[in-house]
């Protein structure tokens, strides 16, 4: 899954500043909420015993249907943290995490396998 989420470079985080119009500490709040906000909801949802949904996700399958719901959930909670917690309009909100969703995701996933590993 890292291959299709590489790490975020300066260069990105260059781009995704620009296209948000937020300052550098923003932009940081911004992925640290996200960070928070994604594993919180993966805490939450494995504690619930949505154990299948989370794998799912983390796996890079979320077509699955049930998947796509715990997906756009997802992305729904990290879009009104952001909102609330920066005071963003939604538009950027949504954008923010379109962007760093996927890149968390695929950062948690690499570290449960490296976990698993050892």
């Amino acid at each position: 899954m890292r291959n299709f989420f590489p790490s975020i470079s300066p260069l990105k985080l260059q781009q995704l500043q620009r296209c948000s119009n937020l300052r550098q500490e923003q932009l940081v709040e911004a992925i640290s909420i996200t960070k928070d906000s994604v594993l919180g909801f993966l805490k939450r949802q494995l504690e619930k015993g949505n154990w299948k949904e989370v794998q799912d996700v983390l796996k890079g399958k979320p077509m699955t249907k049930a998947g796509k719901f715990f997906y756009n959930e997802l992305r729904g909670k990290v879009v009104s943290t952001l909102m609330m917690r920066l005071g963003l309009r939604r538009i950027v909100a949504v954008g923010i995490a379109l962007v760093l969703v996927p890149l968390i995701l695929a950062m948690v996933a690499g570290e449960a396998v490296r976990m698993v590993k050892k």
